[in-house]
């Protein structure tokens, strides 16, 4: 009996930076030595670093760029993403549309960076399961549950009051 991992591809989405292509390409080399056939869906600039030559067994697919990678300084990292998101869900569905009638659809996964959320409206609008990939380490996690909690203008007060 041949194994269902043959024929099924896993769709990552990698968010366009170091830190974050490293994590999600070596997730895509475990599971395509369990068999899955592998498609990168990236924005430009993240195929450029991952390049094809690196990965010959997977397939890269561009996404074209909504807002580019550039204005991430102009606009700082949370308009950046804010922006990025917002735009890039429809290009991103066209894209999948595009994946599933190249590839016969055959997905059996998008696993997406947890800062391209965009991609969670095509997973279900074509009732694909989605996965999330975080990144960042479990310290980083905690901190960010912890200060999210905190009373930001207590905080700064008592901050400003040990200062005299």
């Amino acid at each position: 009996m041949e194994n269902i991992a043959e024929k099924r591809r896993i769709v990552l989405v990698p968010f366009p930076v170091q830190g974050h292509i490293t994590p999600m390409m070596q997730l895509g080399q475990a599971l395509n030595m369990k068999g899955f056939s592998i498609t990168v869906a990236a924005q430009g600039e993240c195929n450029q670093v991952s390049s094809s030559e690196h990965f010959s067994t997977f397939e890269f697919v561009t996404i074209p760029e909504s807002v580019p990678v550039s204005e991430r300084e102009s606009l700082g990292l949370v308009e950046f993403l804010l922006k990025l998101n917002k735009t890039s869900e429809a290009i991103f569905t066209d894209s999948v549309a595009q994946l599933l009638l190249q590839n016969g659809n055959d997905i059996a996964c998008i696993i997406y960076d947890e800062l391209m959320y965009f991609t969670e409206a095509a997973a279900k609008d074509f009732k694909i399961p989605s996965v999330i990939l975080s990144t960042a380490s479990a310290t980083n996690l905690a901190c960010g549950c912890v200060l999210s909690k905190l009373n930001a203008e207590k905080f700064l007060i008592d901050i400003e009051g040990t200062q005299h």
